[in-house]
């Protein structure tokens, strides 16, 4: 059976198209965990952590217009010398316009954000009915509580419709019965291709031009600010030149109105950012070699790292209280937030006791610790089962 893979030298494989769509996901755990590690040593900024998704998406959508832009693929699918183009109706693949970027970036950042955010919720919503029924505590019948029951009923069947769908789509691009790897690329008339030996010249050519273009430039406008000021009398020729390109830098940004510069100052952070951009997949490069080089010296077959047995280490210092937190009772057994004597005691991580019902009310409301101010989730709470 002849499918669309046979003979198509620009069809990439399943492993580059499944490696492309893996590659941003896989980075989203890492962000989080950066996110993470600086909420715990400044407080302040644990609003960062609990916004790492919408952080996360922004950094996408704004990386992949960018390589659209320039490239005609996203981030991951450059990365793996692959590309998207549009395809006619008649069947004839073209490069992408303005509102097929838009709709790429729309696949490629919006959705998973969409559907990312869809399961926190469900999760959230789950595990707060989970909490009521452990608590006794019956809601009352709004509509709000009417749409939660029925989006926890609904939301299982159709996130398995749409991940069948993704399978299915996979499963007949490895049979070659189909250029789309996802649905989303089938619904917005886009293929990934394979960057051909032409686009490479093409942009190593461009890439050439734009650099030689930026310094003959700048060699153009030094020699003619040179050429144009007269040196004075006793003066060296560099001397007065270097004098003059400063005098006539001075005059011409003094007549450069304020949009002017505005437009320099934001034409200067584009190139910064997109110089950054282009070189993202370096840094990509840079952190997986430190991942596996930390993996294998940390490892216990590491012959060239010898760990030599210490003794215990002592306890971690007793957490500050915030200024703005909760004062903790004398006595140790009374709970910090109720002054009455713990029921069900419950531990966070900074090392304070409460009651479970306290504790958890207080978390479900400011997510934070009332004594440290440190950020604290639900999955962080310990139960201590005093005899």
């Amino acid at each position: 059976m002849m499918g669309y893979g046979s003979g198509d030298m620009s069809r990439p494989s399943f492993f580059e198209v499944a490696a492309a769509d893996r590659l941003t996901q896989s980075l989203r755990p890492a962000l989080q965990h950066i996110l993470g590690t600086i909420a715990q040593h400044a407080p302040g900024l644990a609003s960062l952590a609990q916004r790492s998704d919408e952080l996360f998406y922004t950094m996408c959508c704004l990386l992949d217009r960018h390589y659209l832009q320039t490239h005609g693929a996203s981030f991951a699918e450059n990365f793996y010398c692959l590309k998207r183009v549009k395809i006619l109706p008649n069947g004839r693949e073209a490069a992408l316009g303005p509102r097929d970027q838009t709709l790429a970036v729309l696949c490629l950042a919006g959705v998973p954000y969409l559907r990312s955010r869809l399961e926190a919720y469900y999760l959230e919503t789950k595990q707060h009915m989970l909490d009521m029924q452990a608590l006794g505590v019956e809601e009352e019948q709004t509509w709000m509580t009417s749409f939660r029951r029925e989006y926890l009923r609904l939301y299982p069947y159709l996130a398995f419709a749409y991940e069948g769908m993704e399978y299915l789509h996979m499963l007949r691009y490895v049979m070659g019965t189909t250029n789309h790897f996802s649905p989303l690329t089938a619904l917005v008339n886009q293929r990934v291709v394979r960057f051909s030996l032409a686009d490479l010249m093409k942009k190593r050519v461009k890439s050439l031009n734009q650099g030689g273009s930026h310094a003959s430039d700048l060699m153009s406008s030094s020699s003619q600010s040179i050429m144009e000021e007269k040196h004075a009398p006793g003066q060296s020729s560099l001397e007065s030149a270097w004098e003059g390109l400063g005098r006539r830098n001075a005059r011409s940004v003094a007549r450069a109105p304020l949009m002017a510069l505005i437009r320099r100052i934001l034409g200067m952070c584009g190139r910064i950012g997109g110089f950054m951009a282009d070189n993202a997949k370096w840094a990509v490069y840079v952190g997986v070699f430190l991942i596996r080089f930390l993996q294998w010296w940390y490892s216990p077959d590491n012959a060239q790292r010898q760990v030599r047995p210490k003794a215990a280490p002592p306890p971690p210092p007793k957490a500050r209280r915030h200024p703005k937190g909760v004062r903790v009772p004398s006595d140790s057994r009374k709970c910090p937030l109720c002054y009455r004597t713990r029921v069900n005691a419950a531990l966070l991580p900074s090392g304070f006791v409460f009651c479970y019902t306290c504790i958890f009310n207080h978390l479900k409301t400011h997510g934070s610790c009332p004594v440290t101010r440190r950020p604290c989730r639900m999955e962080d709470l310990r139960k201590i089962y005093e005899s």
